[in-house]
């Protein structure tokens, strides 16, 4: 049966075990849905090699709740102990990071590349290496990767910015797309190291630094996250009002040491935004 640490791009990562006869993955660092650590997002009994439970999603869609219960029958594998389902959410709404039909695979954490606290080097950075330049390919790969990323297939979004990094490791959207893949998929560690090869190929675009505010938030340091979205924002990050990310929001918007900073830096973006528009509409298309 599935035990210890799982991992799913519509879940993140997650952690197995027994509760009342039943077996419960908890949430370990949110993924795309921002869970609180520990909250149970999986349930139900091992049929067999069937599951049969209960899984909990965010949802979107304009008639959707936010957070839904959804009733799965997910198939155990004893060769590569993965999950698999499709998950069919009610008719109008989508959840961030299904695969295509609504597929949902949990494989064990140890074949996703996650960094410990502390490490000294970055394990899924370092598998990959430039051999031999191939620009027509790295562009091809990038392209792919910015519609699966515009799709939320974290995965598939993630594999073609890799492939287009061991094609040319010299373009800055490439680290900045797999570093937000990566944050999506709740490897915030991983994220940051391919967002500061970014930051490093082009320190003056402040989306960059947003992300890595977002990044620092999945881990709880508040310092980094907050320096980063001063960058940000003094860069001109621009957003419109009350789309700030979410956990970014909950880190810094409920501590008194730092909520003022915070929402002076917010309401800065959204100012930006605002001019912004305000210079297209002067402007014309």
């Amino acid at each position: 049966m599935p035990q210890g640490s799982y991992q799913a791009d519509v879940l993140g990562r997650v952690e197995w075990g027994i509760e009342h006869e039943r077996l419960v993955a908890h949430a370990v660092d949110g993924g795309p849905c921002r869970f609180k650590p520990q909250s149970p997002v999986l349930e139900g009994q091992l049929l067999g090699n069937v599951l049969v439970g209960q899984l909990t999603l965010c949802l979107e869609g304009a008639s959707c709740p936010a957070v839904g219960t959804l009733p799965i029958l997910a198939v155990y594998s004893t060769e590569d102990r993965t999950l698999t389902a499709y998950v069919r959410p009610q008719a109008g709404c989508q959840a961030p990071g299904l695969g295509k039909n609504g597929l949902l695979v949990l494989q064990p954490a140890q074949a996703v590349p996650v960094q410990a606290p502390g490490r000294s080097g970055p394990p899924a950075m370092a598998r990959l290496r430039t051999e031999k330049r191939n620009p027509e390919a790295a562009k091809e790969a990038l392209e792919r990767g910015n519609r699966l990323l515009g799709a939320k297939d974290w995965s598939g979004s993630a594999a073609e910015f890799e492939r287009s990094i061991t094609h040319d490791d010299r373009n800055w959207v490439a680290f900045f797309g797999l570093g937000t893949a990566w944050l999506m998929r709740g490897q915030a560690h991983d994220a940051i190291d391919a967002l500061n090869r970014a930051r490093t190929l082009n320190p003056r675009e402040s989306s960059i630094h947003y992300n890595l505010a977002c990044a620092y938030s999945r881990l709880g340091d508040k310092k980094q996250a907050l320096a980063s979205l001063g960058q940000a924002v003094k860069l001109g990050f621009a957003i419109p009002e009350g789309t700030q990310d979410a956990e970014l929001d909950r880190l810094l918007g409920t501590d008194a040491a730092f909520f003022n900073r915070y929402l002076g830096l917010i309401q800065q973006a959204v100012a930006n935004n605002k001019a912004s528009a305000g210079r297209r509409q002067q402007t014309g298309p």
